[in-house]
């Protein structure tokens, strides 16, 4: 009787425990926890969504319509090199002549901002300072060097030239592509958030 009784008896079932119950709340799915969730928090979820796509969809569209930087496009690096070695030389042949030191001084100056330049404002700004300055210059210099020194000083200058205008063919390219960056960039309602595209002033 006592074995027929163990028989019958129902045997004990185990309440769930606390990490069976956390393995079936992480099986829940996106959409039941949403269901689950307060209907104020899920509102306030979706526009805080909405809030955040609009300003990284805008940086996407503006950085697929933004060219590489300006010293990454064809020649701009060899060229702005060289255009700073025509200058150093000009700068050294002006000095054996009368010109004042304001004058050089500007030059060296010039020089180390454009050295320093990393975007296509900033190249064009340091680049229009040091033809000004290499300008008078050579303007300042010229009547005080004998023959071979104003040779020298006028290889240098017409090598200065040269690079300049290199360096301009290659800044209007730039600037066809920067353009169309420019229009989006007027057109995107969180702009204030992005820096404005680069440029290349002056040509």
């Amino acid at each position: 009787m006592a074995g027929m009784a163990a028989q019958q008896a129902p045997g004990k079932r185990q309440a769930p425990s606390k990490a069976s119950a956390s393995k079936a709340e992480k099986k829940k799915s996106v959409r039941q926890r949403l269901n689950d969730m307060p209907q104020a928090a899920g509102i306030a979820a979706l526009v805080l969504l909405c809030v955040l796509a609009l300003p990284v969809g805008n940086l996407r569209a503006l950085q697929n319509a933004t060219p590489a930087a300006f010293l990454r496009q064809g020649d701009v690096k060899s060229i702005v090199e060289d255009r700073i070695a025509a200058a150093g030389n000009a700068l050294t042949v002006a000095s054996r002549g009368d010109v004042s030191d304001q004058l050089t001084a500007d030059v060296q100056a010039a020089i180390e901002q454009l050295q320093k330049a990393k975007s296509a404002r900033e190249i064009s700004r340091a680049d229009q300072k040091l033809t000004a300055a290499v300008s008078e210059m050579v303007a300042a210099a010229s009547d005080s060097l004998d023959a071979e020194n104003q040779r020298m000083l006028t290889r240098a200058a017409d090598d200065f030239a040269e690079q300049g205008s290199f360096l301009r063919q290659e800044a209007r390219a730039y600037n066809e592509q920067a353009e169309k960056a420019e229009k989006l960039y007027e057109k995107l309602p969180t702009k204030f958030l992005f820096a404005q595209p680069d440029s290349y002033e002056g040509v």
